[in-house]
């Protein structure tokens, strides 16, 4: 069979990489992925085709937060017309089930049902603001034949104590835990690539350059470290957008101020081998403002590597806070830079804490888990739409 799986973003994120890490193990429980995108510029359909997920790209407008009316009126006046072309696709295509991604954009929900097919929907931000969350989940609920929550914070945010009509199943974003297993040789070659002496203390983040990823307090944080640690080395691995021109020039311009030598930061764009980058680090930062339960800390733990993160989202259901890293509050650089230092002068509580995040991520956050819980899903999803 096979499923549908759309997202309203053309830059490659953490929706598809959630497709793009799920195909296989989907394929061999029997569902085949096919991924729709917007066809707009973006690294998100190569980076999907070169991973061997087919994409078909239609024009496919989203709800942005911004207060220009042109960007509304073009959802609106475009939305009858890609709701019809989703539409005809699943029907072409015999698709058997849809899988919608993101709170507030129901366009493939619609179209399913009128073409008579499950949706599984899958709440995975914490964008939508509060007092649109009751109505945004009427919806979900009304169209949805089981909605998928991407950590239990994120349901509680949503859901409350009110009583969903469809199935809710809790998930969290997949890590083939193999793939990223931190292997030595991975360190020294990355390190080799860009510079770095072996004994050099490496604070890095891998996050794409938007407003959510706090990354102003990165460079603050990093510029407090740098005093300190002054041999230190700062990785940034994540990609620009069109779209966040200002702020990234923003990031550039308070990394610039922290006072840090510009051969002890680099910044990689985005890139296909995380994996490869991770290991080349002493300590992980996200500095994120606003966030769900991102993949990147899961990523991490998987390679064994300690994490100071801000206390946004699901963070504490993700990370357990001296164990797996430490939490700190967000927006707060200095205590971002206390937590990094005490990891880095600190090598014992680094081990220990990345050996128990490793435990934790092939646990809870492997791909095959989190495969079993997306069947587990489809299959709600297909009974509850049948009854």
């Amino acid at each position: 069979m096979e499923l549908l799986f759309t997202v309203h973003y053309p830059v490659f994120g953490g929706q598809h990489n959630q497709a793009l890490r799920l195909a296989e193990p989907l394929r061999r429980r029997g569902w085949e992925t096919l991924v729709l995108l917007p066809d707009e510029p973006g690294s998100a359909a190569t980076r999907l085709r070169d991973g061997g997920v087919p994409v078909v790209t239609q024009p496919l407008h989203r709800l942005r937060n911004r207060r220009d009316p042109r960007l509304h009126a073009q959802l609106a006046a475009g939305f009858p017309r890609e709701v019809m072309r989703i539409r005809r696709l699943i029907q072409e295509r015999q698709i058997a089930l849809v899988v919608v991604v993101g709170a507030v954009n129901p366009h493939a929900a619609i179209a399913a049902r009128l073409a008579g097919v499950p949706v599984v929907w899958q709440i995975l931000d914490i964008s939508v603001p509060a007092v649109a969350r009751v109505p945004v989940m009427r919806l979900v609920d009304h169209l949805a034949d089981s909605v998928m929550f991407c950590s239990q914070a994120l349901m509680d945010l949503y859901v409350g104590s009110r009583q969903l009509r469809s199935p809710a199943i809790v998930y969290y974003p997949p890590v083939d835990t193999k793939q990223f297993d931190r292997l030595a040789e991975r360190r020294g070659a990355t390190r080799e690539q860009f510079g770095i002496p072996a004994e050099a203390p490496v604070v890095g983040t891998v996050a794409n350059i938007n407003p959510d990823k706090g990354l102003e307090y990165f460079a603050h944080a990093a510029g407090e470290i740098y005093r300190s640690h002054p041999a230190t080395r700062f990785i940034v691995v994540g990609e620009r957008y069109d779209t966040h021109r200002e702020y990234a020039a923003a990031v550039d311009a308070e990394m610039e101020r922290a006072g840090i030598p510009g051969d002890h930061v680099i910044f990689t764009g985005g890139r296909s081998d995380v994996e490869n980058y991770y290991p080349a680090m002493d300590v992980k930062l996200i500095t994120s403002v606003r966030e769900g339960a991102p993949t990147t800390a899961m990523e991490a733990m998987a390679c064994g590597l300690p994490l100071v993160a801000t206390d946004v989202g699901a963070m504490r259901e993700v990370v357990d806070h001296d164990t797996t890293g430490l939490i700190v509050p967000a927006r707060e650089s200095g205590a971002i830079a206390r937590a990094a230092v005490t990891l880095l002068d600190d090598s014992s509580a680094r081990h220990r804490m990345g050996e128990a995040g490793k435990r934790r991520a092939i646990k809870y956050y492997d791909v095959e888990v989190c495969a079993d819980v997306h069947l587990s899903a489809f299959d709600a999803a297909i009974a509850h739409h049948r009854s």
